[in-house]
């Protein structure tokens, strides 16, 4: 009888686990299972990056099972029996996402085949996109010479390649297969996420052979009807616009949309699938249906439309989300946004765990989440002033997902826009008008090819409008940034969670909470900007094609580049550095890089070339000096030729090339690779050689402090003491 009763006793308190835990926890913070399991499941995943990047051996996981004993013995003696299996599920969630992410870049970094060997291919195409150069495929469920892949093929289609193919073609062709890295340039590579696992050029001779296809069928068709029907600009726009495939569209108008801050527009996420959401329930409303079929009908709908869109991770987590919503509605259960977004984080995650590390996820994420926490505070707050329902819904909804998106926003691209707040209150909601009519317009046409050359010019021709407006507005010269990398992303949450009513502060705590959380995340920024420490601050960055070095000191930062540096990560390096004001750009390759690097929007006139290339044309935005010695923030420097400059701090020297070392010595040789390299000085790094002791192609970001004539890392890498 006792034990009938201890055990009675346990399962009663398995069963009010969450009632009790909220109990718990009620005095400081509103908690949620789903959630509280959705970042356990993130932090496994994130572990498991780290283990497989950094190669910790899996040993080190024992380091948990004394921490582990201890609470389990706690728990014990103080009978606190709910919060023990509260624990061990938290613990199950968080080991099992680890070994997931961990065995995926496993199996990732597993060879199938020999690198650069020729190979006879047959797959089937799950994607196709153009570009104005070239055509690309993805090949799955791919076969080597009788050898069954584990990965997909990013195939490079030449003019003459063959057969023409689409989505759901078998393809057959003959091409030399490169192996992609899992890590590449201290990141891990976005094409492991998808499982991409190998890359090669089609230069002739495919055989294709037609399969069909729902979702590249219906993809196809909505292709050709635009592309038919519309001028190219509005096709390629209205065309991302429904499916969420920004291929087609030009660069330039892309960038576009980025600085006016709507370029979330072409996700197809909650915006989407709640548009096809409201429109498939308006109909099975009106044939008045049984909930069932109801169900059933708009969730096929919602992952058909998924599909369409390939699948990607915004429209999965919308179409969960619609899932969880529509089932809670079934069994008369209220729907939790936080909840819904959590359940459909976990499913992602344990699904394809790589995902986490994807900029779209993140920004899907963090967008709901800001709606989840922020949006109804801001509306109550904008209807409390007597500020018209519209506008506070609209206000709310707009400032809920900046808020959410803002740091991921700012650490990857380095800027805000200014006008994203007007735009996405007053755009986007006609955006989202337009949308249901093009939605329409492309179905029928569709359906009744006839009458597509009439209605869809028709339904565009609102939408045309507004693109001619965002594409020559110059939102460019709205952007807000310099700031936002490293500390600040952990510290800004910090920050707005304590307006958040998910924390149960009194009012005084609430506002010492958020003053301190204000103070600190300024000081931060402040000190990251102006750099008050003495010394001097070295970072090396580089992708494909080139490399940057910037310089930070207490006296102003200087920016250093070479020919074909990518600047999308010169931007980044920048934001990381907290260095977007340099009073100096130096450029290694000539007066032809000057225009290229201008588009980077940098505040700095002063820009630094080898007077071996005099410009013949004047440069409006900023002054260019030719001068072979010169000196910046108390640094001197010597151009050696076009694409080499020896810089000197204090007696310490750095030298940083294009190709050929023409230095006889320097303490510091920064280059792009390691032939021709002259071996007389203190340390070498490199932008892209493989395997030698420092370069930026698998460590990513090289940082050096420079003291009293000292050269210090800022991170651990091998023999680095014995080197110095």
């Amino acid at each position: 009888r006792t034990k009938i009763t201890r055990l009675s006793k346990q399962l009663r308190d398995f069963l009010y686990l969450k009632t009790q835990l909220k109990l718990l926890m009620k005095k400081f913070i509103n908690i949620r299972l789903p959630a509280t399991a959705a970042c356990s499941v993130a932090f496994g995943v994130g572990l498991g990056l780290i283990f497989k990047f950094y190669r910790i051996d899996l040993i080190w996981l024992t380091a948990i099972i004394p921490v582990a004993t201890i609470i389990f013995i706690t728990t014990i003696l103080k009978r606190k029996f709910t919060q023990l299996i509260f624990t061990v599920i938290l613990l199950i969630f968080l080991f099992s996402a680890f070994l997931n992410c961990y065995l995926r870049i496993n199996n990732y970094q597993k060879l199938d085949i020999t690198y650069g060997n020729s190979y006879s291919i047959t797959g089937t195409v799950s994607h196709k996109y153009s570009t104005k150069d070239f055509s690309y495929i993805i090949i799955e469920n791919a076969i080597a010479d009788d050898i069954i892949l584990s990965g997909k093929i990013y195939a490079k289609l030449l003019e003459d390649y063959g057969d023409f193919c689409d989505s759901g073609y078998k393809v057959s062709f003959n091409a030399e297969l490169n192996i992609n890295d899992a890590f590449l340039y201290g990141e891990l590579n976005p094409l492991s996420e998808e499982n991409i696992k190998y890359s090669c050029i089609v230069l002739n001779g495919m055989i294709s052979e037609y399969r069909f296809s729902l979702f590249g069928t219906v993809r196809s068709e909505i292709y050709n009807a635009l592309f038919e029907n519309l001028d190219y600009e509005t096709a390629a726009i209205t065309y991302a616009m429904l499916t969420g495939y920004t291929q087609h569209v030009d660069e330039d108008a892309m960038q576009s949309f980025r600085y006016g801050g709507i370029a979330h527009i072409f996700a197809v996420s909650g915006l989407h699938i709640g548009i096809v959401f409201a429109l498939i329930s308006f109909i099975c409303k009106k044939l008045k249906l049984n909930k069932f079929i109801y169900a059933l009908i708009i969730l096929n709908f919602i992952f058909i439309y998924a599909g369409i869109c390939g699948f990607t991770l915004s429209s999965v987590r919308a179409a969960i989300m619609c899932t969880v919503a529509t089932l809670c509605k079934l069994i008369y259960v209220k729907n939790d946004g936080l909840n819904s977004l959590s359940i459909a984080c976990c499913t992602i995650l344990f699904i394809t765990p790589l995902s986490l590390f994807s900029l779209g996820f993140q920004l899907s994420v963090c967008a709901v989440g800001g709606l989840c926490l922020f949006s109804a505070i801001i509306r109550n707050n904008l209807k409390k002033i007597k500020c018209p329902s519209f506008i506070s819904s609209a206000a709310g909804t707009t400032f809920g997902a900046q808020l959410g998106t803002m740091p991921i926003m700012l650490a990857n691209f380095g800027y805000l826009s200014g006008a994203g707040l007007l735009l996405n209150i007053i755009i986007v909601p006609v955006l989202s008008i337009l949308f249901i009519a093009l939605f329409g317009g492309t179905l029928l046409s569709i359906i009744i090819p006839p009458i597509a050359p009439v209605i869809l010019p028709v339904v565009a021709l609102p939408f045309q409008a507004i693109i001619s407006f965002l594409l020559n507005a110059g939102f460019e010269k709205a952007l807000i940034g310099g700031f936002g990398a490293g500390l600040f992303v952990p510290l800004y949450f910090l920050c707005v969670l304590s307006f958040s009513d998910k924390f149960n502060f009194k009012r005084l705590s609430r506002i010492i909470c958020v003053s301190c959380s204000v103070l600190i995340l300024t000081a931060f920024v402040l000190i990251m900007s102006f750099y008050p420490f003495s010394g001097l601050k070295i970072s090396v960055s580089a992708y494909y094609g080139g490399g940057s070095i910037i310089l930070k000191s207490s006296e102003g930062n200087i920016l250093i580049v070479t020919d074909g540096a990518n600047k999308g990560r010169v931007a980044r390096a920048l934001n990381k550095n907290y260095a977007f004001n340099p009073k100096g750009i130096i450029i290694l390759g000539g007066e032809d890089c000057v225009n290229y690097y201008s588009q980077l929007n940098i505040n700095s006139y002063d820009i630094y070339v080898c007077k071996l290339n005099i410009a013949v044309q004047p440069f409006d935005y900023a002054t260019v000096h030719y001068e072979k010695n010169f000196s910046i923030c108390g640094i001197n420097f010597e151009f050696k030729d076009s694409g080499s400059v020896l810089a000197d701090y204090q007696g310490f020297t750095i030298g940083i090339c294009d190709y050929d070392n023409p230095f006889d010595y320097c303490n510091l040789l920064i280059t792009k690779n390691a032939e021709n390299i002259n071996y007389y000085s203190q340390l070498n790094v490199f932008f892209h050689s493989k395997g030698y002791e420092y370069n930026n192609y698998e460590y990513g970001d090289i940082e050096f402090y420079l003291k009293d004539g000292i050269l210090m890392h800022s991170k651990i890498y091998p023999d680095f003491n014995k080197t110095n």
